[in-house]
Protein backbone atom coordinates (compact mmCIF):
# COMPACT_ATOMS: atom_id res chain seq x y z
CA UNK A 1 0.00 0.00 0.00
CA UNK A 2 1.18 3.57 -0.87
CA UNK A 3 1.56 5.89 2.23
CA UNK A 4 2.08 8.90 0.04
CA UNK A 5 -1.02 11.75 0.85
CA UNK A 6 -3.70 11.86 -1.90
CA UNK A 7 -3.31 15.85 -3.74
CA UNK A 8 -6.49 17.73 -4.47
CA UNK A 9 -7.51 17.81 -7.36
CA UNK A 10 -6.67 21.36 -9.23
CA UNK A 11 -8.48 22.81 -12.21
CA UNK A 12 -5.82 21.12 -14.94
CA UNK A 13 -6.37 17.77 -13.82
CA UNK A 14 -10.52 18.18 -13.40
CA UNK A 15 -11.18 20.30 -16.75
CA UNK A 16 -13.16 18.54 -19.04
CA UNK A 17 -12.45 16.83 -22.29
CA UNK A 18 -12.97 19.42 -25.11
CA UNK A 19 -13.15 22.51 -22.73
CA UNK A 20 -11.40 25.57 -23.23
CA UNK A 21 -8.27 26.45 -22.49
CA UNK A 22 -7.66 29.91 -20.10
CA UNK A 23 -5.96 30.94 -22.66
CA UNK A 24 -9.34 31.11 -25.04
CA UNK A 25 -10.27 34.26 -22.90
CA UNK A 26 -6.88 36.25 -24.26
CA UNK A 27 -7.88 35.57 -27.73
CA UNK A 28 -11.36 36.62 -27.29
CA UNK A 29 -10.14 39.85 -25.93
CA UNK A 30 -7.75 40.33 -28.54
CA UNK A 31 -10.26 39.86 -30.89
CA UNK A 32 -12.05 42.52 -29.78
CA UNK A 33 -9.57 45.17 -29.47
CA UNK A 34 -8.55 44.15 -33.16
CA UNK A 35 -12.75 44.90 -34.48
CA UNK A 36 -12.81 48.02 -32.26
CA UNK A 37 -9.66 49.55 -34.43
CA UNK A 38 -11.12 48.46 -37.59
CA UNK A 39 -14.60 50.34 -36.69
CA UNK A 40 -13.06 53.32 -35.23
CA UNK A 41 -10.01 54.02 -37.66
CA UNK A 42 -12.14 55.81 -39.97
CA UNK A 43 -12.34 58.25 -37.01
CA UNK A 44 -9.10 58.78 -36.28
CA UNK A 45 -6.56 61.56 -37.72
CA UNK A 46 -7.87 63.71 -40.80
CA UNK A 47 -11.11 61.47 -41.39
CA UNK A 48 -11.71 62.87 -37.73
CA UNK A 49 -11.07 66.60 -38.34
CA UNK A 50 -12.79 66.19 -42.25
CA UNK A 51 -15.97 65.22 -40.37
CA UNK A 52 -15.52 68.01 -37.53
CA UNK A 53 -15.11 70.44 -40.41
CA UNK A 54 -18.06 69.28 -42.91
CA UNK A 55 -20.50 68.74 -39.90
CA UNK A 56 -19.10 71.82 -37.25
CA UNK A 57 -18.89 74.76 -39.69
CA UNK A 58 -20.92 75.80 -42.68
CA UNK A 59 -18.81 75.91 -45.85
CA UNK A 60 -16.27 78.99 -46.89
CA UNK A 61 -17.44 79.47 -50.43
CA UNK A 62 -19.79 77.73 -52.96
CA UNK A 63 -18.52 76.70 -56.38
CA UNK A 64 -20.63 76.35 -59.11
CA UNK A 65 -19.77 73.97 -61.84
CA UNK A 66 -21.71 73.22 -65.03
CA UNK A 67 -21.28 70.63 -67.15
CA UNK A 68 -22.53 70.13 -71.19
CA UNK A 69 -21.76 68.22 -73.87
CA UNK A 70 -18.47 67.48 -73.38
CA UNK A 71 -17.55 70.55 -71.86
CA UNK A 72 -16.69 71.56 -67.87
CA UNK A 73 -17.37 75.65 -66.63
CA UNK A 74 -15.03 76.90 -65.36
CA UNK A 75 -12.20 74.77 -65.68
CA UNK A 76 -10.05 76.15 -63.41
CA UNK A 77 -11.25 76.56 -60.05
CA UNK A 78 -9.63 78.58 -56.86
CA UNK A 79 -9.95 77.62 -53.41
CA UNK A 80 -8.23 78.32 -49.90
CA UNK A 81 -6.51 74.98 -48.83
CA UNK A 82 -7.87 72.94 -45.71
CA UNK A 83 -11.19 75.03 -46.12
CA UNK A 84 -14.78 73.10 -46.58
CA UNK A 85 -16.11 74.08 -49.62
CA UNK A 86 -19.92 73.78 -51.22
CA UNK A 87 -19.30 72.41 -54.84
CA UNK A 88 -22.39 72.89 -56.81
CA UNK A 89 -23.09 70.56 -60.18
CA UNK A 90 -25.29 70.87 -62.77
CA UNK A 91 -25.97 68.70 -65.45
CA UNK A 92 -27.23 70.66 -68.53
CA UNK A 93 -28.06 67.87 -71.34
CA UNK A 94 -31.15 65.72 -71.97
CA UNK A 95 -32.49 63.07 -69.10
CA UNK A 96 -30.53 60.13 -70.10
CA UNK A 97 -27.09 61.70 -70.26
CA UNK A 98 -24.82 61.43 -67.46
CA UNK A 99 -22.13 62.84 -65.88
CA UNK A 100 -19.70 62.49 -63.07
CA UNK A 101 -17.79 65.65 -61.37
CA UNK A 102 -14.36 63.51 -59.78
CA UNK A 103 -11.34 65.69 -57.83
CA UNK A 104 -8.31 63.71 -57.99
CA UNK A 105 -4.82 63.55 -55.73
CA UNK A 106 -6.52 65.54 -52.74
CA UNK A 107 -6.91 63.64 -49.39
CA UNK A 108 -10.56 63.33 -49.36
CA UNK A 109 -11.94 63.45 -53.63
CA UNK A 110 -15.36 64.42 -54.58
CA UNK A 111 -17.31 62.19 -56.74
CA UNK A 112 -20.70 63.53 -57.47
CA UNK A 113 -22.76 62.46 -60.59
CA UNK A 114 -25.47 63.95 -61.89
CA UNK A 115 -28.27 62.64 -64.77
CA UNK A 116 -29.41 65.47 -67.72
CA UNK A 117 -31.62 68.44 -66.13
CA UNK A 118 -29.95 67.58 -62.21
CA UNK A 119 -28.45 69.19 -60.38
CA UNK A 120 -26.58 68.22 -57.04
CA UNK A 121 -24.18 69.56 -54.62
CA UNK A 122 -21.80 68.43 -52.27
CA UNK A 123 -19.21 69.92 -49.05
CA UNK A 124 -15.69 69.02 -49.80
CA UNK A 125 -13.10 69.05 -47.76
CA UNK A 126 -10.12 70.61 -49.90
CA UNK A 127 -6.44 69.09 -49.89
CA UNK A 128 -4.25 70.93 -47.01
CA UNK A 129 -1.40 71.05 -49.10
CA UNK A 130 -1.17 73.67 -51.34
CA UNK A 131 -1.18 72.42 -55.67
CA UNK A 132 -2.89 72.20 -58.61
CA UNK A 133 -5.60 68.98 -58.58
CA UNK A 134 -7.49 67.37 -62.04
CA UNK A 135 -11.05 67.26 -61.90
CA UNK A 136 -12.71 65.15 -64.44
CA UNK A 137 -15.91 64.06 -65.59
CA UNK A 138 -15.27 60.54 -64.69
CA UNK A 139 -17.87 59.08 -67.23
CA UNK A 140 -16.07 56.50 -69.71
CA UNK A 141 -14.31 58.45 -72.65
CA UNK A 142 -15.55 62.09 -71.45
CA UNK A 143 -12.41 62.88 -69.85
CA UNK A 144 -10.70 62.53 -73.12
CA UNK A 145 -13.04 64.45 -74.97
CA UNK A 146 -12.12 67.39 -72.79
CA UNK A 147 -14.18 67.37 -69.83
CA UNK A 148 -11.44 68.28 -67.86
CA UNK A 149 -10.30 71.19 -65.30
CA UNK A 150 -7.95 72.30 -62.55
CA UNK A 151 -8.53 72.88 -58.96
CA UNK A 152 -5.66 75.14 -57.41
CA UNK A 153 -5.51 75.06 -53.58
CA UNK A 154 -3.94 78.07 -52.84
Amino acid sequence: MDDTPATPPTAATTRKPGAPKSRLGLWIGLGIVGVSAVVLAPLSGPNLRRTLTLFGSPPASTVTVTMSGRTISPEEIRVPRGSAVKVAVSNLDGPRDGHRFKTMGQDFNLDLATWGGQSKSEVMLTSLKPGRYAFICSVRGHASEGMVGVLIVE
